[in-house]
């Protein structure tokens, strides 16, 4: 990466006064890779009065692996919204030895071992959502498949469903990641009655996860990732103080909103579009889950539903890019990037880019065979981010949606709703699948699971409606 350094790298084209704001508020991984393209791997943008350098292709991606603890801090990037939950700092805000032990306290709750643990309920939480979706009428789409991820990830990590609060839960983090960390939309709305009555509900659901993880309520129990977590406050409260402990138990919660749940809606899409692929997968589910559960092995040979949720991860990335701030003066692509400096890492330009990923707007299972293996190319294939903050839950959420996809083909046929819809993405706060994105249920394929735990109907149950 050594150059002789140049002071200033190219400037994308903008607007006055605007910038490249309009630009990068639609498709922001497609504007980053245009500019790739042609101003190459290091170029500055401006969103308003906010200027950044980006970082991008695969030589971004291996710089940020090998050099992103020295040089780059996510600290200014997630501080407000940490000081929104009453956090003086959160993991995703942390850097160096802190982050470190942080991740360390955490990694057993955020395991793909402990979902694998947890499959049964993984299974069964989605069965009892997919048979409380109505016969043929219109659900949307994203709505449905947060429900289902979050009960799962609350009820597994934290020992709390959310059912009652998810509605509240979207409004809040949405609202917060859009007016603190991406800032796309302005600080005002969080002065809302909406928002206002959303925060009161989330810091409801966290006094009940704290409350359900007193000791006197835990006897027998297995520890799960909020019993470490406040095992870690009791040890060290200076670490982990009482003020900080919010952002880190409500994590499984807001992790599963625009992840998981994001990645399940593109991926039900990709599925809908592609009839064959689903033909596939759904045989594949159904020889897996022959006894009604998947075990750890099971999920692993899983080789079709796997190799759709890669081609999903490559081609509808729900993090297009990361933000840090320079901490050490560096040099990259020959230019000298300074101190202080606000930087754009855009890891996923290269899953569009066709010298590793062949006709990129064609989506293709088939690059994840032994045979051709493009995402093992170094440094293309970023969905969970790069650098020493790539997402810890990377190995959850791959079992998490391979279970819960298999499992949503194996109970019920689904189409469209309309047939002929074509995909919007929503690119607020992060890329998802927008409100108009809907399905049916066509036909329920196991027919004596298709009443609830309450033995209502399916068809008279009320359709999931968006927060």
């Amino acid at each position: 990466m050594k150059a002789t350094a140049s002071p200033a790298p190219p400037s994308a084209p903008s607007l006055p006064l605007v910038g490249d704001a309009f630009a990068m508020a639609g498709d922001v991984g497609a504007f980053f890779t245009r500019q790739y393209l042609r101003l190459g791997p290091v170029f500055r943008v401006r969103a308003l009065h906010r200027r950044f350098t980006v970082l991008a292709g695969p030589e971004a991606n291996l710089f940020v692996t090998r050099e992103g603890s020295r040089h780059l801090r996510s600290r200014e990037t997630w501080m407000d919204f940490d000081k929104e939950l009453g956090a003086a700092r959160s993991m995703l805000s942390m850097d160096g030895a802190e982050h470190a032990r942080m991740r360390k306290a955490a990694k057993s709750g955020y395991s793909r071992s402990f979902i694998h643990e947890h499959l049964h309920e993984v299974i069964a939480i989605t069965r009892r959502e997919v048979a409380r979706w109505p016969l043929d009428e219109p659900i949307p789409a994203l709505h449905a498949l947060q429900r289902i991820v979050t009960e799962q990830l609350g009820t597994i990590a934290a020992g709390v469903s959310p059912r009652d609060y998810l509605d509240d839960m979207i409004v809040f983090v949405r609202t917060l990641l859009a007016a603190r960390v991406t800032h796309q939309r302005p600080a005002v709305l969080m002065r809302t009655p909406r928002f206002r009555r959303a925060r009161q509900r989330v810091e409801e659901l966290f006094a009940t996860v704290k409350a359900a993880h007193d000791p006197d309520n835990r006897s027998g129990a297995e520890p799960d990732l909020v019993d470490d977590l406040l095992a870690l406050h009791h040890v060290d409260p200076q670490f982990l103080p009482e003020t900080d402990l919010m952002p880190a138990v409500l994590g499984p919660f807001i992790a599963g909103l625009d992840t998981v749940g994001s990645t399940c809606g593109f991926m039900l899409y990709a599925l809908l579009k592609h009839p064959d692929l689903l033909d596939r997968m759904t045989a594949e589910a159904d020889a897996s889950l022959e006894h009604d559960t998947l075990t750890a092995e099971a999920v692993r040979h899983l080789d079709v539903t796997h190799r759709v949720a890669l081609e999903t991860l490559r081609m509808y990335p729900i993090a297009p890019a990361i933000t840090r701030t320079v901490a050490n003066t560096f040099e990259f692509a020959g230019y000298t990037i300074p101190a202080g400096e606000n930087v754009f890492v855009a890891t996923t330009v290269p899953h569009h880019l066709p010298e590793y990923f062949p006709e990129p707007e064609r989506f293709d299972i088939e690059r994840y065979t032994p045979e051709r293996r493009e995402h093992r190319q170094p440094g293309v294939f970023a969905p969970f981010g790069a650098g020493p903050h790539v997402c810890l839950g990377a190995g959850f959420a791959e079992v998490a949606i391979a279970a819960t996809m298999a499992t949503i083909v194996h109970e019920v046929e689904l189409a469209l709703d309309p047939p002929d819809y074509v995909l919007k993405i929503s690119p607020v706060p992060t890329p998802s699948p927008d409100d108009r994105f809907r399905f049916r249920v066509a036909r329920r394929r196991r027919a004596a699971e298709a009443t609830s735990g309450t033995g209502d109907p399916p068809s008279e149950r009320a359709t999931p409606t968006p927060g």
